[in-house]
């Protein structure tokens, strides 16, 4: 694989990573807490829970991915692969903002447009050493 492609999908791992532990510290940015209701305490503990399996989950691939990247660069099947998943991440995120935009406070109105950028760069990124994995 080329210089250029291991170096994009080395910055699209990396910018995944911190997507995934930004994603650990939304409950505390729009205070999830002041929100949920004492007779629900399922559905309390859910909320937090699956916020936390799906960043744990996303931190273990990205993880995963940049491993192979800075140390098992001849595995390419499993880079591949782990591409792929990543990819098809940033696509289902950049779709879901478009069809579903997060309501936001207006103290953060920004993140209506840095979060769908941030999906639609990451696709980029990974989209033309993707391309190549793929062709091999």
């Amino acid at each position: 694989m080329k210089n250029l492609n291991t170096t994009l999908l080395k910055i699209g791992a990396i910018q995944t990573v911190l997507m995934a532990m930004y994603h650990f510290f939304i409950p505390f940015q729009f205070h999830w807490g002041d929100f949920l209701s004492v007779g629900t305490p399922t559905i309390n503990w859910s909320l937090y829970a699956l916020n936390n399996y799906f960043s744990f989950n996303l931190l273990v691939v990205a993880v995963f991915l940049m491993y192979h990247l800075f140390y098992k660069k001849e595995q390419q099947q499993t880079i591949k692969i782990l591409s792929v998943i990543t990819i098809l991440f940033w696509c289902f995120s950049a779709v879901y903002q478009i069809v579903e935009p997060m309501p936001l406070p207006k103290n953060l109105i920004g993140l209506a447009y840095l979060l769908p950028g941030l999906a639609f760069i990451n696709i980029g990124i990974f989209f033309l050493p993707l391309k190549e994995l793929l062709k091999n």
